[in-house]
Protein backbone atom coordinates (compact mmCIF):
# COMPACT_ATOMS: atom_id res chain seq x y z
CA UNK A 1 0.00 0.00 0.00
CA UNK A 2 1.46 3.38 -0.98
CA UNK A 3 2.27 6.01 1.64
CA UNK A 4 -0.12 8.99 1.23
CA UNK A 5 2.56 11.40 2.44
CA UNK A 6 5.03 10.09 -0.14
CA UNK A 7 2.41 10.35 -2.87
CA UNK A 8 1.67 13.99 -1.95
CA UNK A 9 5.39 14.82 -2.05
CA UNK A 10 5.76 13.16 -5.44
CA UNK A 11 2.81 15.08 -6.84
CA UNK A 12 4.24 18.32 -5.45
CA UNK A 13 7.65 17.56 -7.00
CA UNK A 14 5.95 16.79 -10.32
CA UNK A 15 3.98 20.05 -10.29
CA UNK A 16 7.05 22.15 -9.43
CA UNK A 17 9.24 20.36 -11.99
CA UNK A 18 6.57 20.73 -14.67
CA UNK A 19 6.37 24.50 -14.07
CA UNK A 20 10.15 24.90 -14.27
CA UNK A 21 10.47 22.72 -17.38
CA UNK A 22 7.73 24.69 -19.12
CA UNK A 23 9.90 27.80 -18.81
CA UNK A 24 13.06 25.96 -19.89
CA UNK A 25 13.86 27.21 -23.37
CA UNK A 26 17.45 27.61 -24.57
CA UNK A 27 18.09 31.30 -25.23
CA UNK A 28 20.50 30.51 -28.09
CA UNK A 29 18.87 27.75 -30.17
CA UNK A 30 15.36 27.98 -28.63
CA UNK A 31 15.26 24.26 -27.95
CA UNK A 32 12.37 23.65 -25.56
CA UNK A 33 12.16 20.84 -23.02
CA UNK A 34 9.17 18.54 -23.46
CA UNK A 35 6.45 18.63 -20.78
CA UNK A 36 6.73 16.29 -17.81
CA UNK A 37 4.27 13.42 -17.77
CA UNK A 38 3.75 11.26 -14.71
CA UNK A 39 4.23 7.51 -15.15
CA UNK A 40 5.39 7.95 -18.74
CA UNK A 41 6.48 4.73 -20.45
CA UNK A 42 5.71 5.29 -24.10
CA UNK A 43 6.59 2.41 -26.41
CA UNK A 44 7.99 3.28 -29.84
CA UNK A 45 8.39 0.93 -32.79
CA UNK A 46 11.80 0.30 -34.30
CA UNK A 47 10.51 1.59 -37.65
CA UNK A 48 9.50 4.89 -36.03
CA UNK A 49 12.92 5.44 -34.50
CA UNK A 50 14.77 4.31 -37.59
CA UNK A 51 12.83 6.88 -39.63
CA UNK A 52 13.31 9.58 -36.97
CA UNK A 53 17.11 9.20 -37.15
CA UNK A 54 17.24 8.70 -40.94
CA UNK A 55 18.30 5.11 -40.51
CA UNK A 56 20.70 5.99 -37.69
CA UNK A 57 22.67 8.05 -40.16
CA UNK A 58 26.29 8.89 -39.24
CA UNK A 59 25.44 12.57 -39.74
CA UNK A 60 23.03 12.26 -36.80
CA UNK A 61 25.56 10.59 -34.52
CA UNK A 62 25.91 12.43 -31.19
CA UNK A 63 28.04 10.37 -28.84
CA UNK A 64 28.93 6.99 -27.43
CA UNK A 65 27.11 6.30 -24.17
CA UNK A 66 28.03 3.77 -21.52
CA UNK A 67 25.96 1.07 -23.21
CA UNK A 68 25.51 2.20 -26.79
CA UNK A 69 25.61 4.90 -29.46
CA UNK A 70 23.35 7.98 -29.30
CA UNK A 71 21.76 9.57 -32.39
CA UNK A 72 19.85 12.80 -32.91
CA UNK A 73 16.39 12.51 -34.43
CA UNK A 74 13.06 14.20 -34.91
CA UNK A 75 9.68 12.72 -34.08
CA UNK A 76 6.37 14.55 -34.56
CA UNK A 77 8.26 17.84 -34.86
CA UNK A 78 10.13 17.29 -31.60
CA UNK A 79 13.90 16.83 -31.39
CA UNK A 80 14.92 13.62 -29.66
CA UNK A 81 18.04 11.63 -28.83
CA UNK A 82 17.90 7.88 -29.47
CA UNK A 83 20.27 5.54 -27.70
CA UNK A 84 20.94 2.21 -29.38
CA UNK A 85 21.41 -0.02 -26.37
CA UNK A 86 23.95 -2.81 -26.77
CA UNK A 87 22.03 -6.04 -26.29
CA UNK A 88 24.49 -8.87 -26.38
CA UNK A 89 23.67 -10.80 -23.21
CA UNK A 90 21.58 -10.94 -20.06
CA UNK A 91 23.65 -8.18 -18.47
CA UNK A 92 22.85 -5.82 -21.35
CA UNK A 93 19.15 -6.50 -20.89
CA UNK A 94 19.47 -5.79 -17.17
CA UNK A 95 21.11 -2.42 -17.78
CA UNK A 96 18.45 -1.51 -20.35
CA UNK A 97 15.62 -2.30 -17.93
CA UNK A 98 17.40 -0.41 -15.15
CA UNK A 99 17.64 2.74 -17.24
CA UNK A 100 13.96 2.55 -18.24
CA UNK A 101 12.79 1.91 -14.67
CA UNK A 102 14.88 4.67 -13.11
CA UNK A 103 14.33 7.40 -15.68
CA UNK A 104 10.63 6.79 -16.23
CA UNK A 105 10.11 7.99 -12.65
CA UNK A 106 12.56 10.90 -12.70
CA UNK A 107 11.15 14.43 -12.97
CA UNK A 108 13.70 17.18 -12.42
CA UNK A 109 15.06 20.08 -14.43
CA UNK A 110 18.62 18.78 -13.96
CA UNK A 111 17.91 15.19 -15.04
CA UNK A 112 17.56 14.14 -18.69
CA UNK A 113 13.98 13.12 -19.48
CA UNK A 114 13.26 9.67 -20.85
CA UNK A 115 10.42 9.93 -23.37
CA UNK A 116 10.05 6.22 -24.05
CA UNK A 117 11.72 3.05 -25.26
CA UNK A 118 11.65 0.29 -27.85
CA UNK A 119 12.03 -3.42 -27.11
CA UNK A 120 11.31 -5.06 -30.42
CA UNK A 121 13.04 -8.30 -31.39
CA UNK A 122 16.75 -7.88 -30.73
CA UNK A 123 16.47 -4.09 -30.68
CA UNK A 124 16.69 -2.18 -27.42
CA UNK A 125 16.45 1.60 -27.77
CA UNK A 126 15.87 4.48 -25.38
CA UNK A 127 14.31 7.77 -26.46
CA UNK A 128 15.42 10.88 -24.58
CA UNK A 129 14.74 14.56 -24.81
CA UNK A 130 17.39 16.26 -26.94
CA UNK A 131 19.89 18.35 -24.99
CA UNK A 132 21.29 20.95 -27.33
CA UNK A 133 24.91 21.67 -26.37
CA UNK A 134 26.81 18.39 -25.99
CA UNK A 135 28.43 17.05 -22.82
CA UNK A 136 30.63 18.71 -20.23
CA UNK A 137 33.77 16.78 -21.21
CA UNK A 138 33.66 18.35 -24.68
CA UNK A 139 33.48 21.86 -23.22
CA UNK A 140 36.43 21.23 -20.88
CA UNK A 141 38.54 19.74 -23.67
CA UNK A 142 41.74 21.52 -24.69
CA UNK A 143 40.35 21.35 -28.23
CA UNK A 144 37.10 23.15 -27.40
CA UNK A 145 36.57 26.18 -29.64
CA UNK A 146 35.11 28.21 -26.78
CA UNK A 147 36.57 28.27 -23.28
CA UNK A 148 34.01 27.45 -20.59
CA UNK A 149 34.33 30.52 -18.35
CA UNK A 150 34.47 30.42 -14.57
CA UNK A 151 30.89 31.53 -13.81
CA UNK A 152 29.52 28.95 -16.24
CA UNK A 153 31.60 26.28 -14.49
CA UNK A 154 30.10 27.28 -11.15
CA UNK A 155 26.63 27.16 -12.74
CA UNK A 156 27.25 23.69 -14.17
CA UNK A 157 28.48 22.42 -10.79
CA UNK A 158 25.38 23.82 -9.11
CA UNK A 159 22.99 22.24 -11.63
CA UNK A 160 24.70 18.84 -11.60
CA UNK A 161 24.68 18.84 -7.78
CA UNK A 162 20.94 19.58 -7.71
CA UNK A 163 20.25 16.76 -10.16
CA UNK A 164 22.27 14.32 -8.06
CA UNK A 165 20.56 15.46 -4.86
CA UNK A 166 17.18 14.81 -6.50
CA UNK A 167 18.25 11.25 -7.35
CA UNK A 168 19.48 10.60 -3.81
CA UNK A 169 16.29 12.02 -2.29
CA UNK A 170 14.44 9.46 -4.41
CA UNK A 171 16.77 6.63 -3.34
CA UNK A 172 18.52 6.40 -6.72
CA UNK A 173 22.29 5.90 -7.00
CA UNK A 174 23.69 6.96 -10.38
CA UNK A 175 26.94 4.91 -10.18
CA UNK A 176 28.40 6.41 -13.37
CA UNK A 177 28.64 10.18 -12.84
CA UNK A 178 31.29 11.54 -15.21
CA UNK A 179 31.77 14.67 -17.30
CA UNK A 180 30.61 12.58 -20.31
CA UNK A 181 27.27 12.04 -18.58
CA UNK A 182 26.56 15.68 -17.76
CA UNK A 183 24.77 17.30 -20.71
CA UNK A 184 24.50 21.04 -21.24
CA UNK A 185 22.26 23.58 -22.92
CA UNK A 186 23.71 26.72 -24.53
CA UNK A 187 22.76 28.52 -21.30
CA UNK A 188 24.92 25.99 -19.41
CA UNK A 189 22.03 24.37 -17.62
CA UNK A 190 23.32 20.94 -16.59
CA UNK A 191 21.33 17.70 -16.97
CA UNK A 192 22.46 14.30 -15.70
CA UNK A 193 22.18 11.43 -18.17
CA UNK A 194 23.25 7.84 -18.94
CA UNK A 195 21.54 5.85 -16.20
CA UNK A 196 22.50 2.37 -17.37
CA UNK A 197 24.21 1.61 -14.05
CA UNK A 198 21.72 3.43 -11.81
CA UNK A 199 20.02 1.51 -9.02
CA UNK A 200 17.16 2.17 -6.62
CA UNK A 201 18.11 1.45 -3.01
CA UNK A 202 16.54 1.53 0.44
CA UNK A 203 17.10 4.93 2.03
CA UNK A 204 20.42 5.19 3.88
CA UNK A 205 21.57 1.71 2.84
CA UNK A 206 24.52 0.36 0.90
CA UNK A 207 25.08 -2.86 -1.03
CA UNK A 208 27.81 -4.75 -2.82
CA UNK A 209 27.84 -5.33 -6.55
CA UNK A 210 30.10 -6.01 -9.51
CA UNK A 211 32.47 -3.10 -10.05
CA UNK A 212 31.61 -1.44 -13.37
CA UNK A 213 32.03 2.07 -14.76
CA UNK A 214 34.92 4.50 -15.14
CA UNK A 215 37.67 3.65 -12.62
CA UNK A 216 38.91 7.25 -12.44
CA UNK A 217 35.59 8.36 -10.89
CA UNK A 218 35.18 5.40 -8.53
CA UNK A 219 35.23 5.81 -4.77
CA UNK A 220 37.86 3.61 -3.09
CA UNK A 221 35.30 1.34 -1.37
CA UNK A 222 33.56 0.72 -4.71
CA UNK A 223 36.75 0.06 -6.67
CA UNK A 224 38.18 -2.23 -3.95
CA UNK A 225 35.14 -4.17 -2.75
CA UNK A 226 32.15 -3.19 -4.92
CA UNK A 227 30.41 -1.46 -2.00
CA UNK A 228 27.92 1.12 -3.28
CA UNK A 229 25.95 3.87 -1.51
CA UNK A 230 24.96 7.46 -2.25
CA UNK A 231 28.43 8.40 -0.97
CA UNK A 232 30.03 6.71 -3.99
CA UNK A 233 28.18 9.27 -6.16
CA UNK A 234 29.46 12.07 -3.91
CA UNK A 235 33.04 10.95 -4.57
CA UNK A 236 32.39 10.95 -8.33
CA UNK A 237 30.96 14.45 -8.04
CA UNK A 238 34.18 15.51 -6.29
CA UNK A 239 36.13 14.31 -9.33
CA UNK A 240 33.81 16.34 -11.59
CA UNK A 241 34.44 19.41 -9.41
CA UNK A 242 38.18 18.87 -9.83
CA UNK A 243 37.75 18.74 -13.60
CA UNK A 244 35.74 21.96 -13.60
CA UNK A 245 38.50 23.63 -11.59
CA UNK A 246 41.49 22.24 -13.49
CA UNK A 247 40.07 21.74 -17.00
CA UNK A 248 41.90 18.40 -17.06
CA UNK A 249 40.84 14.92 -18.06
CA UNK A 250 41.15 12.27 -15.35
CA UNK A 251 44.14 10.80 -17.19
CA UNK A 252 45.80 13.94 -18.54
CA UNK A 253 49.35 13.92 -19.88
CA UNK A 254 50.06 17.00 -17.75
CA UNK A 255 49.59 14.88 -14.62
CA UNK A 256 52.91 13.11 -15.10
CA UNK A 257 51.45 9.61 -15.16
CA UNK A 258 49.26 10.15 -12.09
CA UNK A 259 45.47 10.12 -11.92
CA UNK A 260 43.76 13.47 -11.40
CA UNK A 261 42.74 12.82 -7.78
CA UNK A 262 46.18 11.46 -6.86
CA UNK A 263 47.82 14.54 -8.39
CA UNK A 264 45.41 16.98 -6.73
CA UNK A 265 45.36 15.52 -3.18
CA UNK A 266 48.54 17.22 -1.90
CA UNK A 267 47.49 20.57 -3.40
CA UNK A 268 44.03 20.33 -1.83
CA UNK A 269 45.49 19.29 1.52
CA UNK A 270 47.89 22.23 1.53
CA UNK A 271 45.30 24.74 0.27
CA UNK A 272 47.29 25.49 -2.92
CA UNK A 273 44.18 26.06 -4.98
CA UNK A 274 45.90 28.49 -7.37
CA UNK A 275 48.04 25.56 -8.53
CA UNK A 276 44.84 23.73 -9.47
CA UNK A 277 43.19 26.32 -11.69
CA UNK A 278 42.83 25.72 -15.43
CA UNK A 279 45.78 27.57 -16.98
CA UNK A 280 43.52 28.95 -19.71
CA UNK A 281 41.66 31.04 -17.16
CA UNK A 282 44.48 32.01 -14.82
CA UNK A 283 43.45 35.68 -14.98
CA UNK A 284 39.71 35.26 -15.38
CA UNK A 285 38.49 33.27 -12.39
CA UNK A 286 37.16 34.29 -8.98
CA UNK A 287 39.91 33.50 -6.45
CA UNK A 288 37.47 33.47 -3.54
CA UNK A 289 35.11 31.02 -5.23
CA UNK A 290 38.06 28.89 -6.37
CA UNK A 291 39.27 28.53 -2.77
CA UNK A 292 35.91 27.39 -1.43
CA UNK A 293 35.12 25.15 -4.40
CA UNK A 294 38.48 23.46 -3.91
CA UNK A 295 37.68 22.93 -0.23
CA UNK A 296 34.31 21.48 -1.21
CA UNK A 297 35.93 19.11 -3.73
CA UNK A 298 38.26 17.92 -0.98
CA UNK A 299 35.33 17.17 1.31
CA UNK A 300 33.63 15.16 -1.43
CA UNK A 301 36.81 13.18 -2.09
CA UNK A 302 37.36 11.89 1.43
CA UNK A 303 38.59 8.29 1.36
CA UNK A 304 36.24 7.38 4.22
CA UNK A 305 32.66 7.49 2.87
CA UNK A 306 31.33 8.48 6.29
CA UNK A 307 33.40 11.67 6.13
CA UNK A 308 32.06 12.67 2.72
CA UNK A 309 29.29 15.23 2.55
CA UNK A 310 25.69 14.52 1.67
CA UNK A 311 24.55 16.14 -1.55
CA UNK A 312 22.11 18.42 0.29
CA UNK A 313 25.14 19.99 2.03
CA UNK A 314 26.99 20.21 -1.30
CA UNK A 315 24.04 21.97 -2.95
CA UNK A 316 23.75 24.47 -0.09
CA UNK A 317 27.50 25.13 -0.18
CA UNK A 318 27.58 25.70 -3.95
CA UNK A 319 24.64 28.08 -3.71
CA UNK A 320 26.50 30.18 -1.15
CA UNK A 321 29.83 29.99 -3.00
CA UNK A 322 28.04 31.20 -6.13
CA UNK A 323 26.91 34.26 -4.18
CA UNK A 324 30.50 35.01 -3.16
CA UNK A 325 30.14 33.75 0.41
CA UNK A 326 32.65 31.77 2.43
CA UNK A 327 31.39 28.30 3.25
CA UNK A 328 33.18 26.29 5.93
CA UNK A 329 32.22 22.65 6.48
CA UNK A 330 32.32 21.84 10.17
CA UNK A 331 33.24 18.39 11.44
CA UNK A 332 29.55 17.57 11.94
CA UNK A 333 28.97 18.50 8.25
CA UNK A 334 27.00 21.63 9.09
CA UNK A 335 27.96 24.80 7.24
CA UNK A 336 29.38 28.04 8.61
CA UNK A 337 28.53 30.72 6.06
CA UNK A 338 29.82 34.28 6.00
CA UNK A 339 30.34 37.05 3.48
CA UNK A 340 33.52 37.33 1.38
CA UNK A 341 34.79 40.21 3.52
CA UNK A 342 35.74 37.71 6.24
CA UNK A 343 37.85 35.53 3.96
CA UNK A 344 41.00 35.78 6.11
CA UNK A 345 39.19 34.72 9.28
CA UNK A 346 37.39 32.00 7.34
CA UNK A 347 40.65 30.60 6.01
CA UNK A 348 42.04 30.38 9.54
CA UNK A 349 38.92 28.67 10.85
CA UNK A 350 38.75 26.33 7.87
CA UNK A 351 42.12 24.91 8.84
CA UNK A 352 40.46 23.82 12.11
CA UNK A 353 37.41 22.33 10.38
CA UNK A 354 37.21 18.86 8.88
CA UNK A 355 40.57 17.59 7.65
CA UNK A 356 40.62 15.19 4.72
CA UNK A 357 43.10 12.57 3.58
Amino acid sequence: MSNPHTQVNQEKQYHEAHQRAAKSVCSVCHNRRPPFEMNRKKEFSYAELCAATQGFSPKNYLSEGGFGSVFKGELCGEKIAVKQHTYANQKGEKEFKSEVDVLSKAMHENVVMLLGSCAEGIHRLLVYEYVCNASLDQHLSQHSRKLLDWQDRVKVADGAAKGLLYLHENNIIHRDLTTNNILLTHDYEALLGDFGLARTVIEGSSYSTECVGNLAYMAPEYAESGKVSIKTDVYSFGVVLLQLITGMRTTDKRLGGKGLVEWARPLLREGKCQDLIDGRMMNSHDCHQLYWMSRLAGNCLQRDPQKRLHMNTVVKALSQIGKGCSCIVRKDHTLLISGPSRSKDDSEESSQSQEWK
